[in-house]
């Protein structure tokens, strides 16, 4: 339309519309502008300038322009609800909400229209119960509208409402396939639940449907292999949707964090061949090689021969797994990671390095928590004296003469705990936590996983370290870290002066993965057996 005349508002809106389609946005920007001025009374105008001073992200600019509109179209229903969406997206939900329930929910609209602009106005206000509930209540209204279940459960989710947030997904799954983030949500949303309840075993039929729907449905997603990676499924189960994953996997894909989590899986599934093609796939020096880096160093560092000597067949819903040894001269605790393996290692090749100790070994892998046992192990019963009882008759009954307890990043902090309170007389840990605070930033804590409430309820179960050693004065703890990765340094000098601490810094290891470059330098099994 260059070198035309603009006179009619639908001669301006259609000029608008062409700059639009040509990605022209400032081009756009002006002529809406000149529109709204030489047209200040056509309510299509000024509402198409106002909604693309929003899409520029200019919401203070978009608000003042519907303020001014409703001085001019007070009754005018979209002119509120527009004014609401931009609050709403400036963060000033209480307001938009206030504008909603006074003004557009009384005037003449459909309920169409009335849901349509429930949803714009709740999108940006993520973990705001009054949005959520305003989502509620629409579907009440369109009970079979799948996006607005969606929606609704998302909301519900975020304010921490699980079992509406299920509820209302599993309505949508029923009208139609799930968007990946929604069969996200669903997934995370019934493990919480389960956690949150104390339902045992902390995976159902129904979470388990969920998994494999998700995983029915391509593209194969990332967020599904994490949960297959991290859910405690029965081992049958999770063979049969491994297979799923095997057979849909794309190792052209450039998406680096699905390869890292098929990597992990494939490694759980002992399919190691398929393993090392995927990791050859990781694109070189991106962000998910960079992570997987100390794995596949490990991995290459150590023989076929070794790694086929495992004598555990992992099964991820086992909260107790035991591997003995005729003779043994100690019983080893092994306190998994936050994600159900050893720092990206599965259990079973962990147990292919430990064969070489003359060692009992108990497997233990909280299956309720992202914190080791911070709680206790809820198979054992629902408090820690129960956890405690049952390892002491485990012990026992394996019959070595000496205990020592293993673990790493979060579960460090469990072996030393633990340790003391079991007569251990050492404690071996790898990037060890002394702390689950905020002080030191904990990324379970961070994401949500790990609520501090929890970590603050589980502090009447156990003291702090300091605390805890002072009543084992026997036992010594052997804390492994990298030199060159400031978290673990914290941590590490943070006890470096406590009675039974050795601190061991392993030179150039800029992560906390430092178990992993031991093994692959050979000295992993020296440092757990030193006699």
């Amino acid at each position: 339309m260059s070198g035309v005349t603009l006179a009619t508002p639908a001669e301006f809106r259609a000029a608008v519309q062409e700059r639009l389609d040509g990605n022209d946005l400032a081009g756009a920007h002006r002529l809406a502008s000149e529109a709204a001025i030489a047209h200040p009374r056509d309510i299509d105008c000024q509402l198409q300038l106002g909604r693309l001073l929003d899409q520029a992200g200019r919401h203070g600019e978009a608000a003042a322009h519907y303020r001014a509109l409703r001085a001019v179209f007070p009754k005018n229903a979209w002119v509120a609800a527009r004014l609401a969406t931009s609050l709403a997206k400036q963060g000033r939900g209480e307001e938009a909400l206030a504008l909603y329930h006074t003004t557009v929910a009384e005037a003449g609209l459909t309920e169409a229209q009335r849901t349509q602009i429930a949803r714009q106005i709740a999108a940006p206000l993520r973990r705001n119960p009054a949005a959520a509930a305003l989502l509620a209540s629409r579907v009440a209204v369109a009970p079979d509208d799948a996006a607005l279940l969606r929606e609704a459960g998302s909301a519900a989710a975020s304010t921490h409402n699980l079992a509406e947030a299920i509820g209302f997904l599993d309505r949508s799954a029923a009208l139609q396939p799930l968007p990946a983030w929604a069969h996200a949500i669903r997934i995370d949303a019934r493990q919480k639940l389960a956690r949150r309840t104390g339902q045992w075993p902390p995976v159902d039929a129904r979470l388990e449907a969920a998994l494999e729907a998700a995983l029915a449905q391509p593209p194969l997603a990332a967020t599904y292999v994490r949960f297959l990676n991290r859910l405690p499924l029965r081992r049958a189960t999770w063979t049969r949707l491994y297979r799923r994953v095997r057979a849909a996997a794309d190792l052209g894909s450039k998406d680096g964090f699905l390869l890292y989590e098929i990597l992990l899986a494939a490694l759980q599934a002992n399919d190691r061949g398929f393993a090392d093609e995927v990791a050859a796939a990781l694109v070189p020096g991106s962000e998910w090689a960079e992570r997987a880096a100390p794995l596949i160093e490990a991995l290459h560092a150590v023989s076929p021969a070794v790694w086929s000597r495992s004598r555990l067949e992992d099964d991820k819903a086992a909260e107790l797994q035991i591997v003995r040894v005729p003779g043994a001269q100690a019983t080893l605790l092994v306190f998994a990671t936050l994600t159900g393996n050893f720092m990206m290692l599965p259990l079973a090749m962990l147990d292919a390095l430990l064969a070489a100790l003359p060692v009992n070994v108990v497997y233990l892998r909280d299956t309720m928590s992202y914190a080791p046992g911070l709680r206790g192990f809820r198979s054992f019963g629902p408090h820690l004296d129960n956890t405690l009882a049952r390892l002491r008759r485990e012990i026992a009954a394996l019959g070595a003469p000496r205990l020592l307890t293993l673990g790493a990043s979060a579960s460090g902090l469990s072996a030393i705990r633990y340790g003391a309170r079991l007569g251990a007389e050492r404690a071996v840990t790898f990037g060890a936590l002394t702390s689950l605070g905020p002080e030191f930033g904990h990324a379970a804590i961070r994401s949500g996983r790990l609520t501090m409430a929890a970590v603050t309820e589980a502090q009447t179960r156990f003291r702090d370290v300091a605390t805890e050693l002072a009543a084992a004065p026997a036992m010594r703890v052997e804390f492994h870290y990298g030199a060159d990765y400031k978290l673990d340094v914290d941590h590490a000098f943070r006890v470096k002066d406590l009675p039974g601490i050795s601190i061991h810094p392993s030179a150039g290891v800029d992560h906390h993965y430092v178990v992993l470059s031991m093994i692959a330098a050979g000295t992993f099994a020296d440092a757990i057996w030193r006699d």
